[in-house]
């Protein structure tokens, strides 16, 4: 009786440390699938130094709803960018958090603004504390491990001094609503991500507020993935403000050099505070930002795998 005791004590702790082992192995493929995958990578990166500053050279008069021309910036991240995933895996499904920090310490990194005349000088940085917010779920089937839906990536500065929030993000072709957003914790499948013809001329709106203060929105858009180089750099371009809380700008989907479809390709709606653009040496940084990738296919093309071009 005894013996059959340590058997059946022996077999169990054998099978909670396969379970245990399977689970980590679980995890680890996750992990490397999300690492590699197209529709997951721009979270880090759309927010990075990459960016080129807008150009209103031919422009001579600037309208209140216009970014003024001679304002330029950069983020200046600090690199590597560890994400940390956190993975609950519950038979053939698993839910993922992944989190990651923005950090810019000056004098070398940090936001950096000059936003007194075409000439004025470039401001002493100031620092970047960002946080990275994105869920996925994922699935198994007998290949493995696949990526079934995603939120936006949530990014915001820690402890603002005005709190950014942003409402709603739409996206109109042909006048007609293509794709809306109301909350980071929304997960899009493959064929509920913003999708678009190469021909498209695509109308953006944020809707977004501070507590305290004014904001405006850039777009950042066009990054795609170059296998063994990561992410191609992207542009910036500012939105035009309807009011306060509104901001509206024209996308013009070949301005991104699509050479072949389907393509993935990463997009940011980035809302800065109004201080942090045109305050002075004093002012603090702050911003919100919401990440998610788009698809860009001709109406006979699949949808893109996940580790589309």
């Amino acid at each position: 009786m005894r013996n059959k005791m340590v058997i059946g004590m022996v077999a169990m702790v054998t099978l909670v440390f396969l379970v245990n082992c399977r689970r980590e192995n679980d995890k680890a493929e996750i992990e490397e699938l999300l690492n590699k995958s197209w529709f997951f990578g721009g979270e880090v990166q759309t927010m990075d130094d990459s960016t080129r500053a807008p150009s209103f050279s031919n422009e001579p008069l600037i309208a209140t709803d216009t970014f003024p021309w001679y304002v330029k910036w950069v983020r200046r991240i600090e690199r590597p960018v560890e994400r940390h995933y956190e993975i609950d895996v519950v038979g053939d499904s698993a839910y993922v958090t992944m989190t990651a920090y923005l950090k810019g310490t000056p004098p070398e990194y940090g936001f950096f603004v000059s936003n007194d005349s075409p000439v004025g000088p470039v401001l002493p940085a100031r620092e970047i504390k960002d946080s990275v917010v994105r869920k996925a779920k994922c699935f198994r089937d007998d290949t493995g491990w696949h990526l079934a839906s995603i939120t936006v990536a949530d990014i915001y500065t820690v402890g603002a001094l005005h709190p950014i929030t942003i409402n709603k993000i739409e996206a109109r072709v042909n006048d007609s609503l293509v794709f809306s957003v109301d909350n980071p914790n929304t997960y899009f499948t493959k064929e509920q991500l913003p999708t678009f013809k190469p021909s498209d001329t695509v109308e953006v709106t944020v809707y977004c507020s501070a507590d305290g203060d004014s904001t405006w929105a850039f777009l950042h858009h066009g990054a795609g993935h170059r296998p063994g180089y990561g992410l191609r750099r992207h542009w910036r371009e500012p939105f035009y403000r309807e009011n306060t809380t509104i901001f509206k700008r024209t996308w013009i989907i070949a301005d991104d050099s699509i050479v072949t479809t389907p393509a993935v390709r990463h997009s940011t709606i980035d809302v800065l505070g109004w201080a942090t653009l045109f305050g002075d040496s004093t002012a603090a940084y702050y911003a919100h930002a919401w990440g998610l990738p788009y698809i860009i296919k001709s109406p006979d093309d699949t949808l893109p795998g996940d580790e589309a071009p």
